[in-house]
Order: structure tokens, then sequence, then C-alpha cells
């Protein structure tokens, strides 16, 4: 395995932020670690990038990083030198390497090049966008050729209409240089996005980790599924009226749910919000009101309508 982390323990003034955390990243894989503010992702990113030690607990990679191939953190205010040119900024690291300069412009130049940002070399940091900002400081860790690429809050100083579009771009850049990434984040439609796995942590415990739809369709219990997103828990008449399968108690995504007009249906819709690429229904149903994502003709408040749980996205058990 590439690199594991294993009972990773830290605490600040006897107060743990961050309890046993265990988990692995392979080679090549883009990985998403999520969680509400004050999770303890920060504190995670920083015991990996080797600025804090655990109390307890180990890091271990399959080859230890060195100067030729560093762990690289690239901060959520992207620390530029305002000083220097986008050029320079990126060269910083391998100026210290003492590397030729035509290497260095030649690899400086190729990464401006791939970044869309050759022809703002000669700018300085405050004449640039936020998104630009972000990408020379991303295009300064990957010059130095990292073993690993640490990104922390990698949205936060983005517009809404570019964080989608950022995720996408920085999925791209991973898979084309290669280089094993790992992310903290607060932004859930990103991370799903961008990432191979997704961990996530809650009150300093990672209380799941794993492939990101298992992650979103199948979270460990309420509190986490609720922090994922929209959640319907079903049972007794509600839950019967809606599928033949499960019993008991089950928890579905709004998503996970198909609306039919049927004037013989067990449902009302009581409300439709139009959100964009989906409508919000809210579905009176067996005596309960969940919500529904979907569209089609017909679907209209008052209309009566049978829901069926949607068997590719039933989150199988219960919560």
């Amino acid at each position: 395995m590439f690199f594991q982390a294993r009972g990773l323990t830290r605490r600040y003034g006897g107060t743990p932020v961050l309890r046993d955390v265990t988990f692995d990243v392979k080679q090549g894989e883009m990985v998403s670690i999520i969680g509400p503010s004050g999770a303890g992702k920060t504190t995670l990113l920083k015991l990996i990038a080797g600025l804090e030690r655990p109390d307890e607990g180990a890091l271990r990679f399959d080859t230890t990083p060195t100067r030729e191939n560093p762990v690289i953190l690239v901060f959520q205010d992207y620390v530029l030198f305002p000083n220097m040119t986008v050029f320079d900024n990126v060269a910083f690291g391998l100026r210290s390497r003492r590397i030729a300069k035509s290497e260095i412009r030649r690899r400086v130049m190729d990464v401006l090049d791939y970044f869309g940002l050759a022809d703002k070399a000669d700018q300085y940091p405050n004449e640039l966008s936020g998104g630009q900002r972000q990408r020379v400081a991303i295009g300064r860790g990957l010059v130095v050729n990292p073993m690993m690429l640490l990104l922390d809050e990698p949205f936060a100083n983005l517009d809404r209409n570019l964080k989608l579009q950022t995720a996408e771009f920085i999925r791209e850049t991973q898979r084309t240089f290669g280089v094993t990434t790992l992310s903290v984040t607060h932004d859930l439609e990103e991370a799903f996005v961008m990432s191979d796995r997704i961990g996530l942590i809650m009150d300093g415990e990672l209380v799941q980790y794993g492939r990101s739809k298992d992650i979103y369709f199948n979270p460990v219990h309420d509190e986490a599924a609720r922090f994922l997103g929209p959640l319907n828990i079903l049972e007794g008449e509600a839950l019967r009226l809606v599928s033949d399968g499960p019993t008991g108690r089950v928890a579905v995504r709004p998503e996970a749910l198909g609306l039919t007009v049927d004037e013989n249906g067990p449902g009302i819709i009581a409300e439709a919000v139009f959100a964009g690429h989906f409508t919000r229904f809210a579905v009176d149903i067996g005596g309960e009101r969940i919500v529904v994502y979907g569209n089609g003709p017909g679907l209209v408040p008052g209309a009566r309508v049978s829901v069926r749980i949607l068997d590719e996205l039933i989150k199988k058990g219960t919560v």
C-alpha cells in the first residue's frame, strides 16, 4: 500500500481532536476526507504533511518522502509570494534545488501551459482571479514532482459557479500527472465528483471510508447519512407502499425514489419546487411526508402518484 495511517490520535491541551484514525491510500489514487467544520480534517492533513506529530499512531509510506519526491501541502489561502511573478512562484521550489535555469524554465512553462497560465507568467498574484491563484499554487506543488499532493479546502475561496468546474479540473490534473492526492473539504458535491474514495470524519473519528457511491448510498449511521444529504426514513405503511422488498426501517435518498402519475396511486404531491436540473417534490404517502427528486409530465401539486424505490439506488439495510 502506498500510504497508511494507523491509529492516529492528536490532542490539544488534553482534548482529542483526532481519535484512532486508520485508513490507506493506493498509489495514483484521489482521496477526499470530508466532514463538518471542526471535525479534525485539517489536523489530519497537518499530520500527513509532517507539520505536526501524532500523540499516538503512525504514518507509513512504502517509499520514504525525500527532497526530490516530497509530500506537498497546498494551503487553503494558497500562500503565494506577493512580490514574485507567477513564473517565479512556480519556479521557487526548483530553484531551491539548484536545478539548471534552462530546465527550470522548461518545467515551469510546461506546467503553466497545462494550467492555461502561460500568458500570466509575468503577472503578480494580486492581478489574478481566485481560481488562477489556486492553479498557480497547485502548479507550484506539481512542478517539483511530489510523491503525494495534499489539498486543504481547495474550494473554500472559489465562487459557487467555479467549484464544480474546479473539481473536474483537479481530477483531470491528478490523472494526467499521476500524483497520489489527498484532499480535505466540506464541499460534498465536489468531493464526490473528483474522488476514487472518500473518508468521513465526524467529531475526530473516521466513521466511514470507501468508494464514493457506497459512502453516499450506504452511510454507516443516521448522523452520517444526514450530513451527506437529504434522507427519507421509511417504515411501516409508508415503506410497504413504496417497496415489495425491505421491511422494518430503511433510509432512502430523494433521488433513489421514482414518481409515476397514477390516478389510483397511494401518494399525493403536496408541493413541487423547481431546483434546476430536477424538481423537489414533497409527497404525502402512508401517513408520512417524503421528499423525491425527479421530473416528468403531470407531476404537479395535487396529483396522485405511485412511489417506488429504484432498485439500483436503494440503500441496503437499515440505519
